[in-house]
C-alpha cells in the first residue's frame, strides 16, 4: 500500500487532535475535581451520582424536619412540666383541706389559690412556639383554651412530619388529650386518660367553697387521675425525643456513608492525575515536534 503525503498528513492531524482532547480532558479534570462532568463521561457512575444526589437532600430535609421535631418536643416537655408542677401544688393544697374546714378564710383562701393553680394550667395550655399554639391542633394560630365550659376549642389534628424513608413522627399533642381526656372525633382520638382537669378543678373549688368533704375529695380524685395523664404525656413525648434522637444518628451515619461513596466515585486523586497530566503534555508536545519535522520533508524525501 502506497502511503501519500496526504495520508501521513491525516493521520498526523488525527493523531494530534486526539492527544489535544486527551489533554483537554485532562486539564478539565484538573479544574472541576471532577470524575463525571456530563452523563457522557460515565453513563452508570452519572446514575449512581445523580441517586446519591437525591438521597443527600432527601437526608437533609429529614434532619431538617427531626430538628423541628424536636424543638416542639423540647417546648411540650417544657409545658408538661409546668403543668406537672401545677397539679402537685394542687393535689397538696386539696390534701391540706380535705377534711373540709368552718372557717370561711381558709375555705377562701383555698379556693382562690385553687383558680389561680387552674388559671396557670390554662396559661401553660396556651403556650406557643413562635406564633403557633402547640397544643391547638390544626387550630394553631389561636388560643385554644379558656377558664370556661367548653375549655378547649382546638381541634385533634395530628400533625405528622417525615423523619426518614416511610418514617413519620406525630410532632403535636392536642390539647384534649391531656388536659380534657375526651375526644369529639369519630372513631375517637387518642387520649391520655379520662379526666377533664378543668371540670376536675372547678369541681374541687365549688366543694372547698361549700365545704363538701365529700366534694373536695372527688375533686381530689380527679386532680390525682389529671396528674396521670399529664405524666403519661410526659413518658410519650421523651420517647418521641428518644426516637427522634436515634433517627437522626442514623440519617447522619447514613449521610456520612452516602458522601463516602460519593467521594470515591467522583473526586479526583490529584496525586495520579499530575502525573498522567505531566505524560500527557510531554506527548502532546513530541507529537506536535514530529508532526512540524516530517511536514518539512517532500516527496524526493520519500523516494
Amino acid at each position: 500500500m502506497r502511503v501519500t503525503s496526504n495520508m501521513s498528513a491525516d493521520n498526523s492531524i488525527y493523531n494530534i487532535q486526539q492527544g489535544r482532547a486527551k489533554l483537554d480532558k485532562l486539564q478539565e479534570l484538573t479544574s472541576s475535581g471532577n470524575i463525571v462532568n456530563r452523563p457522557s463521561d460515565d453513563p452508570i457512575n452519572t446514575r449512581l451520582l445523580l441517586d446519591i444526589s437525591d438521597k443527600l437532600r432527601a437526608g437533609d430535609q429529614y434532619l431538617s424536619n427531626i430538628q423541628k421535631s424536636t424543638t416542639w418536643q423540647n417546648f411540650t416537655s417544657s409545658a408538661l412540666t409546668g403543668m406537672s408542677d401545677t397539679m402537685t401544688l394542687a393535689k397538696r393544697l386539696a390534701s391540706s383541706i380535705s377534711g373540709g374546714s368552718t372557717d370561711a378564710t381558709v375555705r377562701q383562701n383555698a379556693v382562690s389559690q385553687l383558680q389561680a393553680l387552674k388559671q396557670q394550667m390554662v396559661d401553660m395550655g396556651n403556650m406557643q412556639m413562635g406564633d403557633q399554639y402547640i397544643f391547638g391542633g390544626a387550630k394553631n394560630t389561636t388560643a385554644p383554651f379558656s377558664a370556661t365550659a367548653p375549655y378547649y376549642t382546638g381541634d385533634e389534628t395530628a400533625l405528622n412530619i417525615e423523619i426518614g424513608n416511610s418514617t413519620t413522627q406525630q410532632m403535636n399533642i392536642t390539647g384534649n388529650q391531656i388536659l380534657i381526656g375526651s375526644s369529639t372525633t369519630s372513631p375517637p382520638g387518642p387520649t391520655y386518660g379520662t379526666t377533664n382537669i378543668f371540670k376536675a378543678f372547678d369541681d374541687l373549688i365549688a366543694a372547698v367553697g361549700a365545704n363538701d368533704v365529700a366534694g373536695i375529695e372527688a375533686g381530689s380524685q380527679g386532680l390525682e387521675a389529671g396528674a396521670k395523664q399529664i405524666n403519661d404525656a410526659q413518658s410519650d413525648v421523651a420517647a418521641r425525643l428518644s426516637r427522634l434522637d436515634s433517627t437522626a444518628k442514623m440519617n447522619e451515619n447514613t449521610r456520612s456513608t452516602l458522601m463516602t461513596v460519593y467521594s470515591n466515585t467522583q473526586n479526583v486523586d490529584y496525586a495520579k492525575l499530575a502525573v498522567q497530566l505531566s505524560q500527557q503534555q510531554v506527548a502532546f508536545e513530541a507529537s506536535l515536534s514530529a508532526t512540524a519535522k516530517l511536514s518539512k520533508l517532500s516527496l524526493l524525501d520519500y523516494l
